[in-house]
């Protein structure tokens, strides 16, 4: 049986990438890309973290918060 990773780094080994159909975890956070392309994200704190830049689903708006 063969595997066919979905997440590797590219030729540059600078960056990670995510094929259709993988996942990338971060904490709790879940990025699944589907077979279109599209990125689906889960996971997210449902309240404002109070943390610049970090990312939360503001009533399913994704939001990024602006800090304290």
């Amino acid at each position: 049986m063969s595997y066919e990773s979905k997440v590797y780094k590219d030729a540059n080994g600078n960056r990670q990438v995510v094929s259709a159909g993988g996942v990338l975890k971060l904490g709790n956070a879940v990025f699944t890309v589907d077979a279109n392309g599209g990125v689906i994200v889960t996971g997210l704190p449902t309240a404002n973290p109070n943390v610049a830049g970090a990312l939360w689903n503001n009533s399913g708006v994704l939001t990024i918060s602006a800090g304290a």
